[in-house]
């Protein structure tokens, strides 16, 4: 076993690659997970610092400020446009909203619009826009229903008071939530893609060294042993880095990943990238003679897939074009597999078709990726 232990040890320098790249796979998914907010659900009223300056005084422009704070806090500013600037450019203040004198004529049986002024750049103010539409909207509909109009000012504002129960229909079986180990599995292709191809083509180089392939060619150990030996480090080393992998949702998530009925789906979509990620690291192994060259090409198959295949974007948002080419890529029929996953509690007979079509074409690209990488091989030793 020469060659399978000098291929153990090469793995052994090589180690702290692993690590690195799975320190970065825990931050990706960790981050992730904080920025979505978890596995919550739902809407979250947004509250913002808004001020009215009100210029006109009546009972409709009160009623406007007493509805907006309802659902934001407002802010005494005076009516001066140096302290406005002022107070906006320092984040005291998000929205402000002036009044205009005659302000039921001009804007509530006018058509002149309420001036507003919003922070550049922040999207926040719409809410806000919407939450003023609807008051003179419903003020408009009650004054011309007969009532007067602060009568209609005071109905606005209470029934604006009522909160709605909602109930979320659990069609996926998980509560309308997506479990939190799903979004951990979702990035797993880049940190298998990223250590194996690392770390066995620079193994794969070392063996391709001329000194090397000349003692090896002068060995009493067969040429098609020490191709096995290779093989098994190969396998070897994908079952520890796949054990590894898998192991986080275990710790991380303990018995919400144990009692999830698709545990074993998700575990076998993980070992089917492992194999994809086995494959392309020997075809990168074939294509690559300089250790300075393995960094900037693993980045570019890792990134590159991940960012065009759902790892790093879901596919949801990526564009029609994007998903068209990605289906020529593995890691997308694997995000496909996960996301069915974390979207269902339990498979239809459909769904569990596709499921088998997602395995079997990462399966296909396993097989065509390694006969692409035997045939460079192959020609390279003839040549």
């Amino acid at each position: 076993m020469t060659v399978f232990k000098g291929f153990l040890l090469i793995t052994k320098r090589n180690i702290h690659m692993m690590f690195l790249y799975i320190a970065i796979f825990l931050t990706i998914a960790i981050a992730a997970q904080k920025m979505t907010g978890g596995n919550q659900s739902g809407f979250k009223q947004e509250s913002l610092n808004i001020a009215v300056i009100d210029r006109d005084g009546g009972k409709l422009a009160r009623g406007l400020a007493d509805y907006l704070a309802q659902y934001h806090t407002l802010v005494d500013l005076p009516d001066d446009p140096s302290v406005i600037q002022d107070r906006m450019f320092y984040r005291e203040v998000y929205y402000i909203v002036t009044i205009p004198e005659d302000f039921e004529d001009r804007c509530l049986y006018g058509d002149e619009l309420l001036p507003v002024t919003k922070v550049p750049g922040s999207n926040s103010g719409f809410y806000v826009d919407q939450q003023i539409n609807t008051f003179l909207n419903d003020v408009r509909v009650m004054a011309a229903s007969g009532f007067s109009l602060a009568d209609a000012v005071a109905e606005v504002i209470d029934n604006s008071k009522d909160t709605a129960q909602v109930t979320m229909l659990d069609k996926n079986g998980f509560g309308g939530e997506q479990p939190l180990h799903a979004v951990m599995f979702q990035f797993i292709p880049y940190i298998l893609i990223s250590i194996l191809c690392y770390s066995l083509g620079a193994i794969m180089i070392a063996f391709h060294n001329p000194d090397v392939k000349r003692r090896m060619m002068c060995s009493a150990i067969p040429v098609r042993r020490q191709n096995h030996q290779l093989v098994l480090g190969y396998i070897l080393v994908g079952i520890i880095v796949w054990i590894i992998c898998t192991l986080m949702p275990f710790l991380l998530y303990g018995k919400d990943f144990v009692n999830d009925p698709n545990m074993p789906y998700y575990l076998l979509n993980s070992f089917l990238m492992t194999l994809v990620s086995l494959s392309l690291a020997f075809l990168v192994s074939t294509l690559i003679s300089r250790d300075e060259l393995i960094s900037a090409v693993v980045n570019v198959i890792s990134l590159g897939m991940s960012f065009l295949c759902g790892v790093f974007v879901d596919l949801d948002i990526l564009g029609k074009g994007v998903r068209t080419f990605a289906q020529f890529l593995p890691v997308y029929w694997y995000e496909l597999a996960n996301n069915l996953l974390a979207g269902n509690q339990s498979l239809s007979r459909a769904q569990t078709v596709s499921l088998l079509t997602d395995y079997g074409m990462q399966l296909l690209f396993a097989a065509a990726i390694l006969g692409v990488a035997l045939v460079i091989s192959r020609n390279r030793r003839t040549a």
